[in-house]
């Protein structure tokens, strides 16, 4: 059979090995990056969530907070790809298998085991409640247990909003099924009913009308262990206020619990059960799929399979890629880049006293200012770098290394890069000309720049490391100011229109990207220029300091000419 195709597409940039599962929300598939040869899973979904304009609304929010999280109980999410064709999820390839597929091979999983579960299962979900997104419909077929007897979640937020009852019914809590939201009380409610199931072999409730039964009927916690049936009636309260008022909450009940009848080693003990159930469940053929359940008339929205199924499991963890704090609530921008907590300067005064209508507002043209910063650059064509982007709502990038200007065109770099999704791995690369260099094991790869992964960061580190974009925030900037000249250097504080940004040669899709994500008008920024009108590091941000913004920075050092930039030979 071919897999080259689902649905009459392919996300651009992979190739499909073999089907991994699915469900009625779409098909899993195992892909290879084409780039960088690294194995992902990718859910391709189904026609009619991928044509419902208010679910992906909602999940395009999800997965940019999805996509930041680095936890070894969720499964990555990489990338959220929309095409014309249809929407795909690109996901972490993890190994294991789902929990639905243990509890069906093996039965109950013993107490020890069901508490390391539900611990493991908590903590996925922190993650994502910290990033403010709930799961909605969790249940046993989207938490895949791995090698190590971890509990890693997948499938958030994959159910339409209002339907996520009929997605789980079994582990559904009252209010769901009343109309209300997912929240992190649903969640909590939703893990205890997949802890019951753990402890018995069955969902604390099962018949024709799930809702009533969800409402009404005794929680029955005289089926579990005694010590633990405190947890049961906390986590399947009817009233939803009646619950842990937060995932720590619940992680406390579950250690005084856990320790008060086991004792201390027993998140060890349950471990290993549960790395034990998962080994023997992955000799059984998979289970048939649940059929849907009769109490909604609606046919649920079942996630597809997990994206485990064997293959490399290693997380790639890259320390400074996570999301930008911008340092010091209140911080202006000069401070950031004295690297002080000095209160910044006072603008100096207007370089005339009758300044020109058409300068910008605190009184510094800035016509000479570029001219001298082009004049130092192009004596000196090349220097160290630093860079990264991130933000509330976008996809952070960051790199290091050297470029160089070559007369009359595009600088090329010799860098470290990475960025997120399937290109969070740090790679050693170069960019010239408009093509970027990927070392892969022995093997240089090349693409054009743009597109998604290490080529997107690539592009985007380009466009904002380079001069022109300082010497564009400039010429654009509708405010701009001066700070006081020291031995290292003087700082320019301003502001200039998105739309304007947006416009100017080379850099405008940076700044079109950040004024649509954060609904930027104005874009405020400082640059720093040594005495030499070399610049030596910049920070922009679109978007309220301490509300929804992006941020780029960056930093330069010595200055000086430096050996050309070559592209390396490819395989």
């Amino acid at each position: 059979m071919a897999f080259n195709v689902v649905d009459g597409w392919t996300v651009p940039g992979f190739t499909h090995d073999r089907e991994l599962g699915g469900g009625a929300s779409g098909r899993v598939m195992l892909a290879t990056d084409d780039l960088t040869s690294t194995k992902v899973a990718i859910k391709y979904l189904d026609g009619a969530l991928a044509g419902d304009e208010a679910f992906l609304v909602r999940y395009r929010a999800s997965a940019r907070s999805l996509s930041q999280i680095e936890d070894p109980n969720v499964v990555d999410l990489y990338d959220f790809v929309e095409a014309p064709d249809g929407a795909a999820i690109v996901m972490q390839y993890a190994e294991g298998v789902s929990l639905r597929r243990v509890l069906a091979a093996q039965g109950p999983s013993g107490p020890l085991a069901a508490l390391s579960m539900l611990g493991g299962t908590l903590l996925g979900l922190a993650a994502a409640h910290d990033q403010d997104v709930v799961h909605g419909a969790l249940r046993p077929a989207n938490i895949l247990v791995d090698a190590d007897g971890n509990a890693r979640l997948t499938d958030f937020a994959t159910a339409p909003a209002g339907t996520e009852a009929q997605s789980a019914p079994p582990y559904a809590a009252p209010e769901l099924w009343d109309g209300a939201p997912a929240t992190v009380a649903t969640d909590l409610y939703a893990a205890t009913a997949v802890f019951y199931e753990c402890l018995t072999g069955r969902p604390p409730y099962a018949g024709r009308n799930m809702a009533r039964l969800h409402r009404e009927a005794p929680v029955p916690a005289e089926e579990v262990p005694g010590p633990l049936r405190n947890l049961i009636h906390k986590g399947l309260a009817k009233d939803p206020a009646q619950r842990p008022r937060s995932v720590a909450d619940f992680l406390g009940a579950l250690e005084d619990a856990a320790v008060s009848a086991y004792g201390p080693s027993w998140e060890a003990q349950g471990r290993g059960r549960l790395t034990e159930l998962a080994a023997q469940a992955a000799a059984y053929p998979e289970p048939p799929k649940p059929k849907p359940a009769r109490a909604s008339g609606r046919n649920p929205i079942v996630a597809g399979k997990q994206s485990g199924g064997g293959g490399s499991r290693g997380r790639w963890v890259l320390a400074g890629v996570a999301v930008l704090v911008v340092a010091g609530a209140g911080a202006s921008a000069m401070t950031l880049l004295r690297g002080d907590d000095k209160p910044p300067p006072d603008p100096a005064p207007a370089q005339s006293s009758t300044p020109q209508p058409s300068l910008p507002v605190g009184g510094v043209d800035p016509a000479p200012l570029v001219a001298q910063i082009d004049q130092a650059v192009n004596q000196a064509p090349g220097a160290l770098f630093s860079y990264r982007q991130s933000g509330c709502c976008g996809f952070p990038a960051t790199a290091k290394g050297t470029f160089g200007l070559a007369q009359g065109g595009e600088a090329s770099y010799s860098l470290t890069l990475a960025g997120t999704g399937s290109a969070r791995k740090p790679v050693r690369a170069f960019i010239v000309q408009d093509r970027l260099y990927v070392r892969v094991g022995r093997q240089w790869k090349a693409s054009a720049l743009g597109g998604r992964g290490y080529p997107a960061a690539a592009d985007q580190v380009r466009q904002g490391s380079s001069v022109g974009n300082l010497t564009a925030l400039l010429r654009s900037a509708t405010k701009l100011t001066k700070g006081e000249s020291t031995e290292t250097g003087t700082i320019y504080e301003g502001e200039a229109p998105a739309a304007k940004l947006a416009e100017a040669p080379g850099i405008g899709p940076v700044y079109a990207q950040m004024a649509q994500a954060t609904g930027a008008q104005q874009l405020a920024f400082a640059i720093k220029v040594d005495p030499g009108y070399r610049p030596t590091a910049f920070w922009v941000r679109a978007g309220a300091e301490d509300g929804r913004n992006q941020t780029m920075r960056g930093s330069y050092s010595k200055w000086g000419r430096k050996p050309p930039i070559q592209a390396p030979r490819t395989a």
